[in-house]
């Protein structure tokens, strides 16, 4: 499962780059409440690459779609990772309602680190295996 999921982690870190160039290619206001989605990409791109990329481990491992997604929804590093992925982008998006503007290169930083909580799933694993020894 680890292997996995970091190959996940390794192929979506480039999708970012491409996500931001078409919406400036598109003339999206990158800096606006439209541009909210761009610093989730860049903050969670290879946590959405890990998280498909584990899924397929399990569709793998048990042989059957419907037997992984019961394991995937009984997995914790997994389940942590899909919460983040589905919350993470509408923190952002109130952010910018609320007037955030990343026109710095300060703020953008600040912002994508904070959207950035690709941590969480590795360490709910980590608790979750020392708490069943």
């Amino acid at each position: 499962m680890a292997e996995a999921y970091g190959w996940g982690k390794f192929l979506g870190m480039t999708i970012p780059w491409w996500i931001d160039w078409g919406s400036r290619l598109l003339g999206v206001d990158v800096y606006g409440i439209e541009g909210f989605y761009i610093p989730y990409f860049y903050a969670l791109s290879d946590q959405i690459g890990a998280n498909i990329s584990g899924f397929i481990f399990l569709c793998r491992k048990e042989g059957s779609w419907r037997k992984a997604i019961t394991q995937y929804f009984r997995h914790p590093v997994m389940l942590t990772s899909l919460l983040i992925i589905l919350i993470v982008p509408l923190g952002l998006f109130v952010t910018r309602l609320l007037g955030f503007s990343p026109t710095t290169q300060t703020l953008t930083a600040l912002e994508t680190i904070v959207a950035n909580l690709c941590w969480l799933p590795p360490l709910v694993g980590w608790w979750r295996e020392k708490n069943l020894r």
